[in-house]
């Protein structure tokens, strides 16, 4: 069995985001200083009693699929355009539709990735003595199915 060891700044999980489809790991920008980082692929159910069975009855809905993450805030990411993309605010606060991958082993070929597009939401940023640089939560609340790919 292989695990997804991301201890390695070649092997880390890389959340990559575009205003575009992405068809390359050189696409959009990658969000940098990602502290961590969860997709959530909820698949939705219904479910319901009636008086001739005595066990729950379940029909599967459609899912509520997001990508959460926390990021320690910089310019370039976070106000800048790179690559042709705004920054995360501006995405935000535009309600732009983005294109995402969540790298699960780093962008080399061969890497395994959970993509989709969204819309970029949740973000709260803060700062405290104790925790002196900008962070934020962000969300991306995923339009449709997330697919899985490798990397070419």
């Amino acid at each position: 069995m292989a695990y997804y060891n991301v201890s390695s700044t070649s092997t880390r999980a890389v959340l990559q985001i575009s205003t575009a489809s992405i068809t390359l790991a050189a696409n959009g920008y990658t969000v940098g200083a990602v502290q961590d980082i969860t997709v959530n692929n909820s698949a939705g159910t219904f479910s319901w009693t009636q008086l001739d069975n005595q066990s729950q009855l379940t029909v599967a809905t459609p899912a509520t699929n997001s990508v959460a993450a926390n990021i320690v805030v910089d310019t370039e990411t976070f106000f800048a355009t790179k690559n042709g993309v705004p920054g995360i605010f501006p995405l935000s606060n535009d309600k732009t539709l983005v294109y995402f991958r969540v790298y699960f082993n780093g962008t080399a070929t061969g890497a395994k990735y959970l993509s989709g597009s969204g819309y970029l939401t949740n973000l709260a940023p803060k700062v405290s003595p104790t925790t002196p640089v900008w962070i934020t939560p962000i969300t991306i609340s995923v339009d449709g199915d997330l697919t899985a790919g490798t990397a070419a």
